[in-house]
């Protein structure tokens, strides 16, 4: 299975934030749109980071509740890793593992083309397998009506 795949089942809009937000508006955008991360964006819109559930409490955390009112950029993750739609959803899924990145910029060329979150992945992952079971079952009951 490909991360094309993945996309093709999500919603195709993507929740973004300014890198010069406040991690106080970070936190009410996670909470009032239900994710569990924002694409950071600069000043012309291209996209520098995300900042994600964890980034936000692990910063609080060493720096303590002032920071709330600091740039989201402060407490942002960088993108070292990425996807393509051309990816495969097993190498996605050991990337972020070793990684331990739960979500996954992916790029067609030079334009984001979505983001993949390791739930992403494990349900695929459930459906392929689902799907694997089903044929195995169709297979084992075609050759009992077979041998019969």
């Amino acid at each position: 299975m490909r991360v094309r795949e993945i996309l093709r089942a999500k919603p195709s809009r993507l929740v973004t934030i300014a890198q010069t937000a406040s991690l106080q508006a970070a936190s009410e955008r996670i909470s009032g749109e239900r994710v569990g991360m924002l694409l950071v964006v600069n000043g012309v819109g291209q996209l520098v980071g995300m900042l994600s559930e964890r980034d936000l409490i692990c910063y609080l955390a060493k720096h303590g509740l002032e920071a709330i009112t600091r740039d989201v950029g402060y407490a942002m993750t960088t993108i070292t890793i990425s996807a393509t739609p051309d990816s495969s959803v097993t190498d996605m899924m050991r990337i972020m593992t070793e990684r331990r990145a739960r979500h996954l910029p992916v790029f067609d060329g030079p334009t984001l083309a979505g983001v993949i979150s390791i739930g992403d992945i494990l349900q695929s992952r459930i459906a392929e397998k689902d799907q694997e079971a089903a044929i195995l079952r169709d297979l084992a009951r075609a050759s009992l009506v077979l041998a019969a």
